[in-house]
């Protein structure tokens, strides 16, 4: 009885040696490879083509519509952060070059607020550049240039021609109506110096040149009432 009880007892220590020796190997992580330079390029252009659309003349680019477009795109570039991909520094030197070409289209369709942006999105791209000081400057003071509506007009003793005038402030949208004549500067800022002149009357009434007198010799057009 005591040999078979001992015979037993081996042969269960023999299978469990036996199943602790085919147990399987552990599972051994798989390491992702890192994301191509086109990979990267893509995400970072599909999150900010909003703000690459915005400089398309004619485009409406909202003041303030480009700081979310940017912070969504500093997030997006952590999570690309070397040494984790490798393949980061090449994708954001291409998308710079985006960026220079949009600044151009931007600045010749005079999108000034999407200008801001990229010129933003530049510097987080290459602190240290000096590139676009000179722009950098001009377009701070033309997004503070004040929105204008003409509203009408009046001939006040026969020859003299006075336009009304509805003056936005961009950054607080606050509202002041004006009555300029032509050659007349108006619209003062906190100095009480006037910032806007009415250069002239277009044709028959149909628009107004005025000029920016912060950026001297600065001028653009605006429609008259009857041609909005």
């Amino acid at each position: 009885m005591r040999s078979l009880f001992g015979l037993t007892m081996l042969s269960i220590l023999a299978l469990a040696g036996c199943a602790k020796e085919e147990a399987p190997p552990e599972a051994v992580p798989v390491e992702v490879p890192p994301k191509t330079v086109s990979e990267i390029v893509g995400e970072y252009s599909a999150a900010l083509q909003p703000l690459f659309a915005g400089a398309q003349a004619g485009s409406g680019f909202a003041y303030g519509a480009a700081d979310p477009i940017i912070s969504q795109f500093t997030t997006l570039r952590s999570q690309n952060s070397n040494p984790k991909e490798i393949n980061e520094p090449a994708a954001s030197a291409q998308i710079e070059e985006q960026v220079a070409n949009h600044v151009k289209i931007a600045k010749d369709a005079e999108e000034w607020y999407a200008l801001d942006g990229l010129l933003k999105l530049h510097a987080t791209l290459n602190p240290t550049s000096q590139r676009y000081q000179p722009l950098r400057r001009k377009t701070d003071l033309m997004m503070e240039r004040p929105l204008v509506k003409c509203t009408g007009f009046a001939t006040i003793d026969k020859d003299d021609l006075m336009a009304f005038l509805d003056v936005m402030d961009p950054k607080t949208s606050q509202i002041t109506s004006v009555r300029v004549r032509e050659g007349e500067e108006f619209y003062p800022d906190a100095e009480g110096k006037s910032i806007l002149r009415l250069v002239k009357v277009i044709g028959a009434q149909s628009g107004l040149e005025l000029e920016y007198m912060r950026l001297p010799g600065e001028t653009w057009e605006i429609p008259g009432p009857e041609n909005r």
